[in-house]
């Protein structure tokens, strides 16, 4: 599904921009005051009135660390959104969004708060481990004032067949809909005050799955009729936190149903969710996932006898605003989370959008870039190789004005659960003609060859290769742009190799341990504002100063993306580290057996909007549906002079 111009705030500030040009960071007046002092997340700076407000856009899990209160008070709002459930299988129900709360006026102190960003489940899938039909739950999103707030990841979809066990959607923060022919009008539940009942599928004869529940709205139940049979899931509510009123951002739409009925498909509703399946073939048999950083809902997968997946739920989202008082910069341009530091503009994209310059561009202005794709996903059990990184590329160009740049923001890699199929290739990004291309999925046992990093439309452009694994090869980097992905290990022991990263190779497994993936590289200076992320930050505990730019690396350092995903070995004893920049450790994590079809391995995805790798794992077939993990999104990062 592609980003709706209503879930985007790239798209609506450009509409406020283009038009009036009112929503520019302007200064205020100077007798307004100073407001907190606080470090974390991506930085969002935008006027309301005569008021200036900076908000804290925490799109994966880290700290907001206040340090001073300033003459404004004490107080923020704050918006958590969970991660949203995965869509259903074979004529699957559509994942639940997370849940939505929101608040305003809360007191703060001068301390950490720990902030948590669920992860989107995992969609269900026809695997040969019966217990990887179960399409995942959305996992909880907090943060922790003193007295804590937290938000119920989204109900999973439904499978299509009858009415029992995984064949019902399952409550949430939005309940997921029932999947085809469960005969069962009892909805799934939304939590109270977070959102609403999945859709139901009320006959046996129904068609149609129901549609997953979304923050302002039911989702739409499943029918017999010969038409518009699959459920449409409900719609999610809008939030002015992160981007401004000018630019309300809606969140936690539910996925789509999915159904058997040729051109017949429930569309996700809108704030991010998937939209159902559309055709028997793939590719369209796959529900589609929801948007990261939304909490969206996945789409239900297409009714057949194959493999094809549920859509994965979007990853949540925790934003924290709060009066700063005064700003003296004006923004030059619109388009992303736009932050001011070192005498630079900044515009962060954490979705794709548009980068539009305004009047008071300067042609030809020059502006440093930083790109990274997308990672790729871990491959199928019993041995998964580990994700590639996403490529990463920075440089500048001159940009003309008045113009505007087409931003392309590369999703993660989809994990395969299933045996010798390999992870799948990540998204590429791209600024206007300047593009690079994602990273390699890892390999599989038997016989599934780890991806070579993929390339853009432009070409030759490619990222980071997986991860080989238990006699399937690992895969090649390319250019400049990435690094080959580490070799398995020798039998008895197999040992996978780690995913390439865009510092440095992945380390090959050995016949004792699995291997680390190959560690990402630092973004240029002038984008490493302290607001957020303390350079001098320790790299552990998780998740402690995380959730802005990058992740942690060696000796302190901070600000790293584009890390190379760690695998594991069987028998499971010794497991790689994920490349610093976002790259995910190999799994299984907790240990093996797991205690319930809800362990989905969250761990082993990489980090949202780094680019990194998905960490490998090993599940034996006895183990109730264990999961690889999902390559974590790209970035795009673009600065200019500030006037």
């Amino acid at each position: 599904m592609g980003i709706r111009s209503q879930n985007n705030p790239i798209a609506a500030y450009l509409d406020v921009f283009s038009n009036t040009g009112t929503d520019a960071v302007t200064a205020a007046p100077s007798d307004s005051g100073t407001g907190l002092s606080a470090s974390g997340g991506i930085i969002s700076d935008y006027t309301v009135g005569p008021a200036v407000y900076r908000a804290h856009i925490f799109t994966s899990s880290g700290e907001l660390d206040v340090t001073a209160l300033g003459s404004l008070g004490n107080t923020v709002d704050y918006l958590v959104i969970a991660g949203g459930g995965g869509g259903g299988h074979a004529g699957g129900g559509g994942g639940g969004a997370g849940g939505f709360r929101t608040a305003s006026d809360i007191d703060v102190a001068v301390a950490p708060y720990a902030v948590v960003v669920g992860g989107g489940g995992a969609g269900g899938i026809g695997a040969p481990n019966p217990a990887s039909h179960i399409a995942r739950d959305g996992t909880v999103s907090s943060v922790a004032f003193s007295s804590p707030i937290s938000s119920t990841g989204g109900g999973g979809g439904g499978k299509g067949g009858n009415s029992s066990g995984p064949f019902l959607g399952r409550p949430g923060g939005s309940g997921g809909g029932h999947g085809m022919n469960a005969n069962n009008t009892s909805a799934p539940t939304g939590a109270s005050g977070q959102g609403n009942n999945g859709g139901v599928a009320p006959s046996s004869g129904s068609t149609g799955a129901g549609g997953g529940g979304g923050a302002s709205q039911v989702g739409e139940s499943g029918s017999s009729s010969p038409t518009d049979n699959a459920g449409n899931g409900g719609n999610g509510s809008a939030s002015v936190y992160a981007y401004g009123p000018l630019n309300p951002v809606t969140y936690a739409g539910g996925g789509g149903g999915s159904t058997n009925v040729v051109g017949e498909h429930g569309t996700g509703g809108t704030g991010g969710g998937g939209d159902g399946a559309t055709g028997p073939a793939a590719p369209v048999a796959s529900g589609s996932s929801g948007i990261d950083g939304t909490g969206g809902g996945g789409g239900g997968a297409w009714y057949n006898p194959n493999n094809d997946p549920g859509g994965n739920g979007g990853s949540g989202v925790v934003v924290v605003r709060y009066k700063i008082g005064t700003i003296t910069a004006i923004a030059k341009a619109t388009g992303g989370a736009i932050s001011f530091y070192g005498g630079k503009t900044i515009h962060t994209f954490t979705n794709s959008g548009i980068f539009q310059t305004l009047g008071t561009w300067s042609s030809p202005t020059t502006i440093t870039y930083v790109l990274v794709g997308g990672g790729g996903g871990s491959g199928g059990f019993i041995h998964g190789g580990a994700g590639g990184a996403g490529g990463y590329r920075t440089g500048t160009v001159p940009i003309p004005g008045p113009s505007s740049q087409t931003v392309t923001v590369g999703a993660g890699g989809q994990s395969a659960d299933i045996r010798g199929v390999a992870g799948g290739a990540g998204g590429w990004s791209g600024f206007g003609p300047v593009k690079v291309g994602s990273g390699g999925g890892g390999a599989s046992h038997p016989g599934a060859a780890a991806g070579s990093g993929q390339a853009s439309p432009a070409g030759s452009d490619g990222g980071s290769g997986g991860g080989g694994q238990n006699g399937a090869s690992a895969g090649g980097g390319s250019g400049p742009y990435g690094n080959n992905g580490g070799s398995f290990g020798s039998p008895p022991a197999f040992g996978g190799g780690g995913g390439g990263g865009a510092g440095d190779v992945g380390a090959n497994g050995t016949s004792s341990g699995g291997g680390a993936g190959g560690i990402g590289v630092q973004v240029p200076t002038i984008f490493q504002d302290p607001a957020v992320a303390p350079s001098g930050a320790a790299p552990t505990p998780a998740p402690q100063r995380g959730g802005g730019l990058g992740t942690p690396g060696p000796g302190g350092s901070y600000y790293l993306a584009g890390g190379g995903g760690g695998t594991t070995n069987y028998p499971n004893t010794s497991h790689g580290a994920g490349g610093s920049g976002g790259g995910a450790p190999g799994g299984n994590n907790p240990p093996t057996p797991t205690t319930g079809v809800q362990d989905y391995i969250l761990s082993i995805s990489g980090t949202t909007n780094t680019g990194g790798g998905a960490g490998g794992h090993d599940a034996r077939p006895a183990d109730p549906g264990p999961r690889g993990g999902m390559g974590g999104s790209g970035i795009v990062l673009i600065a200019y002079d500030t006037v």
